[in-house]
């Protein structure tokens, strides 16, 4: 029997219905089912054959399992030796789109049977940004060790965030991209234009289901300044982003943050803020992330942050999001 991803799951972030199952490429992407029963099997592909897909599982309050999405393997034993009571499941994507998409083609419980989900979180968030947002090189155990199993979305700042505040989390996130131009100086692929002329089409179009983002987070900068750069080209293009998300989410409150690793965006991103509240909306916010301290916190690969600093960022933006939005509550469960 084919399993039914529409009506059992809880899908957390962009999926698309397939003729045979459910994909997803965004980081954090994930799905939740409740069954009773002792066994579980899934039947995950690899669609872009690249063998770099990682998924964190969860169930119930056993240890973490991770595995790898292999492009020759399709059926996954995730569990065989449970009690047989009522147990919840998530399968959530660590890694972000570049090291590929995955589909998720059947769920099998041989000796048990599948349960109506849970129910979502009561808020939305939207988080845009780049390698800092998906988590790259967070679990990094040297300065270069930054393949893709060393990227955890599921503890970097974006997704502690949305756990903190009770919040479904809509992570928009890719490595190398900026606001006005990307690592390097490469204008292609940028985040905003990627949000604007891919997301935001997949959401209107093919997304199985609705987002209406209560809040937005943009992190966006620390590659602009990875080049030269003429700062009002950034300042011009940022604003031009928050024209169309203020269009596309009239009644959410923006933050604007910027750091850990460069905080050279920040005096420009602070005065457009002010400029933006003194032509009369009020609910566009900046914030900066203190510059990653390694001797206290560590770091991440490459330069990165590491797991703690990811922590630290979490409760410093929520807190800072709750302050704004006074019906958002924190729950410190990180």
């Amino acid at each position: 029997m084919v399993f039914d991803f529409s009506n059992m799951t809880l899908r957390h972030g962009l999926f698309h219905e397939e003729a045979d199952g459910i994909s997803c490429y965004l980081p954090g992407s994930a799905i939740s089912l409740r069954f009773q029963g002792t066994d579980l099997k899934a039947e995950i592909e690899d669609l872009s054959n690249s063998g770099k897909s990682w998924l964190n599982i969860y169930i119930d309050d056993l240890p973490l399992r991770v595995i790898r999405i292999d492009p020759d393997k399709k059926c996954y034993h995730l569990a065989d030796d449970l009690k047989d009571t009522i147990h919840t499941v998530t399968l959530q994507k660590r890694t972000e789109a570049v090291f590929g998409s995955i589909k998720f083609t059947n769920l099998m419980a041989e000796k048990g049977t599948f349960l109506t989900p849970p129910s979502p979180r009561p808020r939305q968030i939207l988080i845009i940004g780049d390698s800092i947002t998906c988590g790259y090189g967070n679990e990094a155990q040297i300065p270069n060790d930054c393949d893709a199993s060393r990227e955890n979305n599921a503890l970097a700042y974006s997704s502690l965030t949305g756990q903190l505040l009770n919040a479904e989390t809509l992570i928009v996130g890719a490595s190398g991209t900026g606001c006005y131009q990307n690592y390097g100086g490469s204008k292609e692929g940028r985040m905003t234009d990627y949000f604007m002329n891919i997301v935001c089409p997949d959401l209107d179009q093919k997304s199985m289901d609705p987002f209406h983002p209560e809040v937005i987070v943009i992190n966006l900068g620390t590659n602009d300044w990875s080049a030269p750069i003429n700062p009002s080209d950034y300042v011009e293009r940022y604003v031009e982003f928050l024209a169309f998300l203020r269009n596309r989410y009239p009644l959410a409150e923006i933050f604007c943050v910027i750091g850990p690793m460069n905080l050279g965006p920040s005096q420009y991103l602070q005065a457009l803020v002010h400029d933006i509240n003194a032509k009369g909306d009020t609910h566009v916010h900046f914030m900066a992330f203190p510059l990653i301290d390694r001797e206290k916190d560590g770091v991440g690969g490459d330069g990165h942050p590491s797991v703690k600093n990811h922590r630290n960022m979490a409760y410093q933006l929520a807190e800072k999001i709750r302050q704004v939005c006074k019906d958002f509550t924190l729950t410190p469960c990180i």
